[in-house]
This record gives structure tokens, C-alpha cells and sequence, in this order.
């Protein structure tokens, strides 16, 4: 699909993850309303939303990868997709960021003195989803670092790269790279939003983050007013 056709297409994501990973592949935030933090009916606590408006230079949409990324099935026969080795880079830094907290190991100690190695879980976790298995953890100056074979030493070099969304931007690395560190945007966002969406029957009013309770209070009439 191109161009008119899907212009008008909107989608609304609550997942950091799964946001962050549709930025990566080029599908556009809603220009005029990227984000919305809502709270209201039915919402036990504040629920973040990112909007999406179009879709990607190849005619990717929201809800297409939005499916996939939910599609177990489609993911176990798809390893090789750009979208599946996202998801998995996910899931590694997961469980690598866990074990580095003092939780449950990920993998078990370095026993191999010519490797190369990485402290930082993003970048480890890339080179696991494209294919450099992890070859343990080791301990230095209180961090942990990941091990990986000397083969996998390009793309270390390839993720450091501060330009390489520039010179490959259509590698998986990049695509992973991108979605992983677009994650952690994502959840610096969400701590500096600067407006609530609070939502009730059918009626929504914006409450600004330093409003003063005057104005607060008139907005809460307002909302809920029979």
C-alpha cells in the first residue's frame, strides 16, 4: 500500500515496547498528537498511548506490525524477520538487565579467555537477536559484562557507531538498535509528560502538570458535572 490510500490510516499503541518498535521501522507519530497520557473510567492507574498516524516508506502500518508482534505463531516461524529479532532483542535485555540487578542469571559464568565483551545490555542484546550467541557474564568494577565470539566483533563496532542509522538503515542491527534505544525514550517520555487526558462519560479534560489547584479543581467540575 502506498501514498492516499493509507494517509488517513491512525493507530493507537499503549506498549512502550511495541512503540518503540514501530518508530524504529518508520511508521510516523501522529503529527499533531503523539502522545496522550489518559487516566478516567475503567483505568486503574495512568495509561500512556502513542498515536500513529500513515504508515512506513514500505507500507507498513501500526496495526500490521501491531498483529505480528502479537502473532506467537507468526513469530516462531518468522525468526528471521527484522520484527521477530526486534522482539527477541527485547526479551534478552530483559533478562540481561534483570541478572545484572542481582535476579535470575540469564546465562552462566565466562569460561573463555578470547572473547570479546560489552557491559551494555542494549548492545549485547542486539548481538544475541542477530545471531552472536552470548558466551556468559563476568564481573568487573561492580558491572556485568556480556561475552560474545570474536566474530561478532564488526558488529560491536557497528552498534557504537553513533552514524550507523545513516550508513545502514535498513540493517537488522539498525532496526534493533533503534527500537531498543527508542524504548528507553519512550519511558523518559512517559516521567516528563506534561499533560493528563482524564476521561469521563464520553467528556475528556486536559489537566497540565503544574496547573494550580484552582484550575484543577474547575476542570474536575466540569468533567464530572451531571
Amino acid at each position: 500500500m502506498r501514498g492516499e490510500s493509507i494517509a488517513h490510516v491512525t493507530s493507537e499503541i499503549s506498549d512502550p515496547q511495541l512503540a518503540a518498535t514501530i518508530i524504529a521501522i518508520d511508521i510516523p507519530l501522529h503529527k499533531t498528537a503523539p502522545m496522550q497520557v489518559v487516566i478516567g473510567d475503567g483505568i486503574k492507574s495512568r495509561r500512556v498511548i502513542w498515536q500513529f498516524s500513515g504508515a512506513s516508506p514500505t507500507g507498513n502500518t501500526a496495526q500490521l506490525v501491531a498483529k505480528a508482534w502479537h502473532d506467537a505463531e507468526w513469530i516462531e516461524k518468522n525468526q528471521s524477520h527484522t520484527l521477530a529479532k526486534i522482539k527477541l532483542a527485547f526479551c534478552v535485555m530483559m533478562k540481561m538487565a534483570t541478572q545484572s540487578k542481582g535476579g535470575d542469571l540469564y546465562c552462566s559464568k565466562n569460561t573463555n579467555a578470547d572473547t570479546i565483551r560489552t557491559a551494555g545490555t542494549a548492545a549485547a542484546a542486539t548481538l544475541v537477536a542477530i545471531g552472536h550467541p552470548c558466551h556468559g557474564w563476568s564481573l568487573h568494577s561492580d558491572s556485568v559484562w556480556w561475552h560474545f565470539d570474536r566474530t561478532a566483533t564488526t558488529d560491536l563496532n557497528l552498534w557504537m557507531d553513533r552514524d550507523i542509522h545513516t550508513k545502514l538503515p535498513t540493517a537488522d542491527l539498525c532496526y534493533v538498535k533503534c527500537a531498543l534505544l527508542n524504548w528507553r525514550q519512550l519511558l523518559s517520555d512517559i516521567k516528563s509528560t506534561t499533560h493528563t487526558a482524564v476521561k469521563h462519560r464520553g467528556r475528556t479534560a486536559y489537566i497540565g502538570r503544574d496547573d494550580d489547584k484552582k484550575a484543577i479543581l474547575t476542570l474536575e467540575k466540569l468533567l464530572y458535572k451531571k
